[in-house]
């Protein structure tokens, strides 16, 4: 078992789901740079990332443990989510409980159990929370309601805790980013509920084609590794960070100035149905 030793550097992070994708990127960005990272993941990083890889999986006690190691560390980045692509009406038919509540609770056992004694236990020092969610954590995206639902937990948990950590100077941060070309496309779960010749099946479909396109021509993971590698740095951080091409954005900006039912008739004509 690797032996753990965050006190040995001031520029230790923790990165979890790091064996792809933003994960991986994120890694190999901060050991570039000459941070000392952990990258904590269920299976061994795809290739090489010259960081030390910690096995943790989001469903079991220990790692939960063991990441509380870590609060002397300079910063903690997770992300450990898994996308599921369905129709709500047949997620019922569709088994669906242990992938459920990968996102939320995992990301919930990482910061819990004596962050905030850790570090003061370690002088107060600056540490940094940066919690990877997703532009469907601001924007309910159709035919991913239970992946946006997951999301939309993670800005509520993180702009709760954050009073909460800061007196043992701790500062937390969600970052959304936008599509970005990682694993996430070929790993989606595709519920087989919709089939052919139920009411949602080609709108459905559409969705999830139309999802894979943008995916794959999205941008490479390492832009937003840059962008988390900045934050680790930054002297105080915001509730939350959208990191997306300016489409993106403004699509996030237009949520919060037109009226809900305009917007939804944007949504529908960039997205359907």
């Amino acid at each position: 078992m690797t032996k753990i030793d965050p006190t040995r550097s001031q520029r230790v992070v923790l990165v979890t789901g790091s064996s792809s994708g933003i994960g991986l990127a994120t890694a190999q960005r901060l050991t570039a740079n000459g941070r000392t990272v952990y990258g904590a993941s269920r299976s061994t990083p795809q290739r090489s990332a010259g960081h030390t890889f910690l096995w943790m999986s989001a469903t079991t006690p220990l790692s939960a443990k063991r990441s509380q190691k870590f609060w002397r560390a300079k910063g903690v980045s997770m992300r450990w989510s898994i996308a599921r692509a369905s129709v709500l009406p047949d997620l019922s038919r569709t088994p669906l409980r242990p992938k459920r509540n990968t996102t939320s609770t995992s990301t919930i056992s990482v910061p819990s159990g004596g962050a905030g004694r850790s570090a003061r236990d370690a002088g107060a020092r600056p540490r940094r929370i940066i919690v990877v969610g997703s532009i469907g954590g601001l924007i309910g995206l159709p035919f991913v309601g239970q992946y946006c639902a997951s999301k939309f937990a993670l800005d509520g948990l993180i702009e709760s805790i954050r009073p909460e950590l800061r007196p043992f100077g701790v500062e937390a941060t969600v970052v959304h980013p936008g599509d970005f070309n990682t694993p996430i496309t070929a790993n989606r779960v595709v519920t087989s509920a919709t089939t052919p010749g139920t009411p949602y099946f080609e709108a459905f479909q559409r969705a999830v084609d139309f999802y894979k396109k943008v995916e794959t021509e999205a941008r490479h993971p390492e832009v937003l590794a840059r962008r988390i590698d900045r934050l680790i740095d930054q002297r105080s951080l915001p509730v939350r960070v959208v990191a997306g091409t300016a489409l993106e954005v403004l699509g996030v900006l237009a949520k919060r100035s037109l009226p809900s039912r305009v917007f939804e008739l944007g949504r529908a004509a960039a997205y359907g149905p």
